[in-house]
């Protein structure tokens, strides 16, 4: 009787519904499993073709044999199963990594736990999860309940997954190129770097949804979203904003910010993208170094590794197919509004991936340019290019690979230029470009060389074939120069900038021929942008020496600080243009040289413990070693996981050799060691910069 009691009353469980009562994500063990902690948006977040675990507590016992569980991750704007958009995950006998599906870990009464495995191709972004039940009933009909949960999950690219295409072998440089916070930005010039620290800001709350924007305004269908080639494209497309297809942050490179904030003064992604979410418009401004470190930002909070990298002595909207031109007027006036352009340096990015739509052999680095130089398929963009292909001139193998081989090989071509337009050929100078590749090295804030990535060796067989294959393969044509009758007379350059600002050059000459040579020479100092536009004249020096056999001399110019500082742009240098003519001859010395006065020390202090939630002091010390009063400054402080600090304003001007020191007050919102940045600006100066770490103490939020 009582047997008979028993399964009439399990026969009354089991012919109901089956109902989800509460799902446990478990997301404090499952983000720790998944490297997502840092994040600070809340929800689970998982990285792709790797396994996590939950438990669903039922309204009623489980029977394994009676009840099916199916799982239904869902995403995009149209889901579609057929378009990968819609996932239907099903019990499995044994979990692959990489590929979907769930096991039954183990089952207590009402609650069920299960082990569940997300595909290592699928789309990336944000799911809404769905529980579907079936209960089969003992006269075989099904009765079906689906379960919403209320909390979308996110699911991103995973480097530590080896069926992943972004997967990177390293551990260190998985941790450099995916979990590091801060970086290094290196600009300035070649002989003269400059270090620019840099607050890519990953995990900040709005970092993860920003990077999902920038898909959703490059139109990158639902379907394509799991493809890091397509994902890399589509976001470096829509970081520059312009009139054609808008973007992210807006470019200015005319020394003229007051609608905005100067493109110096940023520290940071963060702050950005915060920005750009709240009003949906491009943000005021960038330079190629925001671009790509905001592109450095969204793709490593996306799960790509990437990274930052510059290019010394750049050019700049080229294809290879011609060289690089510069002007000089009969009287040799540099013509400089004709001139193409070459940076002084040039940021873009490297993500790593795998390449299965070129040969074999492509894999890995692969660099993107989120400066526009032209428009492809309606959009701004240039990249993906394997790095590789690049080094070996295979202009055809990947998107733009001919614009990223022309940032780092050309010749400079000099002409003269008369009033009617007729040009003369005077000079070459080969191999002028691409110098010093730099980026942030794996561990450590020094800087690591990878110019031998992207170029081989200058003078090798390996370079000549490279460029004959880059140059066969644009249709470029030789151009003949005018060879002087000799080539007696020796020059040498010597620039520098002493710490108060002051600016010394000499160009020394020497007759080493048998005969009397006239020589004359022009020295003009130009204020000029990084990117080689030039602004407006310093200062010149128009000389003729009569040179004996034997003979030296020498032509100076010199540029006190006070005479030029204060009257040219706060993010503009001096230039240095040289032309010599030996008139007997027809011999050319032909000199650009960039000049940037030292900036002063930024120190960082902090003092008082640093505890989640409670805002600490930092110190900011500058000694202003020019000898020039420095006016309209401002300090700007931010780190990764602090609040929003506003600028903090110099209310008077600091003086030669005066020290100021402010303090500032920020707060962390996460426990952990940090660096804390500082930039200062002001009329005179730009990029002073200075970091320092701190220890967080406190339990972080729990998601």
């Amino acid at each position: 009787m009582l047997n008979c009691l028993h399964r009439m009353k399990s026969n009354t469980i089991y012919e109901v519904l089956l109902k989800p009562k509460s799902v446990e994500l478990q997301r404090s063990l499952n983000r720790q499993a998944h490297k997502t902690s840092l994040y600070e948006i809340p929800n689970l977040i998982l990285r792709r073709g790797q396994s996590f675990d939950i438990s669903i507590t039922f309204d009623r016992t489980f029977s394994e044999a009676d009840d099916e569980i199916v799982l239904r991750f869902v995403t995009g704007r149209q889901p579609m199963q057929s378009k990968n958009t819609v996932i239907p995950v099903t019990k499995v006998r044994n979990l692959q990594q990489g590929e979907w599906g769930y096991q039954i870990t183990s089952t207590e009464d009402k609650k069920v736990s299960l082990k569940i495995c997300t595909g290592s191709s699928c789309v990336v972004g944000r799911y809404t999860v769905y529980i579907d039940t079936v209960h089969r009933n003992n006269e075989k009909r099904e009765e079906k309940y689906r379960y919403t949960h209320p909390d979308d999950i996110f699911i991103i690219f995973n480097p530590w997954c080896s069926a992943d295409t972004v997967f990177l072998e390293d551990e260190n440089e998985r941790e450099e190129y995916i979990l590091n916070e801060t970086g290094r930005i290196w600009m300035g010039t070649v002989g003269k770097f400059s270090v620019r620290p840099w607050n890519f800001a990953q995990f900040d709350d709005v970092c993860l949804m920003a990077a999902l924007a920038m898909l959703e305004k490059s139109e990158l269908a639902d379907s394509a979203r799991g493809d890091p080639l397509l994902v890399v494209r589509a976001v470096s497309g829509v970081i520059n904003n312009n009139e054609h297809d808008g973007g992210i942050l807006v470019g200015n490179y005319s020394g003229k910010y007051d609608d905005g904030v100067a493109p110096y003064a940023w520290n940071g992604s963060s702050a950005i993208l915060e920005e750009y979410l709240k009003k949906r418009k491009g943000v005021k401004y960038g330079q190629c170094w925001t671009f790509a470190a905001v592109a450095t930002t969204a793709l490593r909070a996306l799960g790509i590794p990437t990274r930052c990298v510059t290019n010394f002595i750049s050019a700049h909207d080229s294809d290879f197919s011609t060289q690089i031109d510069n002007f000089w007027s009969p009287d040799n006036k540099p013509r400089k509004r004709l001139n193409d352009t070459i940076w002084d340096f040039h940021v873009w990015n490297e993500s790593w991936f795998k390449r299965p739509d070129l040969p074999d052999g492509y894999d890995g680095w692969q660099a993107f340019d989120p400066t526009p130089q032209e428009c492809n398929e309606g959009v701004f963009t240039c990249g993906p290019a394997s790095v590789k292909a690049i080094k070996q001139g295979k202009l055809y193998l990947g998107f733009d690979t001919r614009f990223l081989f022309a940032e780092v090989n050309g010749d400079r071509i000099h002409w003269t230029i008369d009033s009617e337009g007729n040009m003369e050929a005077i000079a070459e100078e080969k191999s002028i470009v691409g110098r010093f590749l730099s980026t942030k090295a794996v561990n450590t804030i020094s800087r690591e060389d990878v110019t031998n990535s992207y170029r081989y060796a200058e003078g090798t067989s390996e370079l000549e074939e490279a460029i004959k294959l880059a140059k066969k393969l644009c249709a470029r044509k030789e151009v003949k120069i005018v060879s002087p009758s000799a080539d007696d007379i020796e020059f040498s350059y010597n620039g520098s900038v002493q710490k108060n600002g002051d600016i010394d050059v000499e160009v020394k000459m020497k007759n080493i021929g048998k005969e009397s040579r006239v020589v004359d020479i022009y020295i003009t100092a130009i204020a000029t942008k990084y990117t080689a536009v030039p602004s407006n004249d310093l200062k010149d020096s128009l000389a003729a020496s009569v040179l004996e056999p034997g003979a030296e001399n020498e032509t100076k110019l010199s540029l006190k600080a006070s005479d030029y500082i204060s009257s040219i742009d706060t993010d503009s240098h001096v230039n240095i243009y040289i032309i010599a003519n030996v008139k007997e001859t027809n011999q050319k010395y032909i000199c650009r040289e960039i000049i940037r006065c030292e900036r002063p020390n930024l120190e960082l202090k902090t003092e008082g413990n640093a505890t989640v939630g409670k805002p600490f002091d930092v110190i900011v010390k500058l000694v202003n070693t020019l000898s020039i009063p420095l006016t309209g400054g401002y300090i700007n402080l931010e780190g990764p996981g602090m609040q929003k600090v506003s600028a903090v304003k110099i209310k008077k001007p600091i003086n030669p050799n005066e020290e100021i020191r402010e303090t500032i007050q920020i707060k962390p919102r996460r426990a952990g060691r940090r660096e804390i940045i500082a930039n200062f600006h002001c009329k005179q100066l730009c990029d002073v910069t200075g970091v320092t770490e701190v220890e967080i103490s406190g339990e972080p939020n729990k998601s």
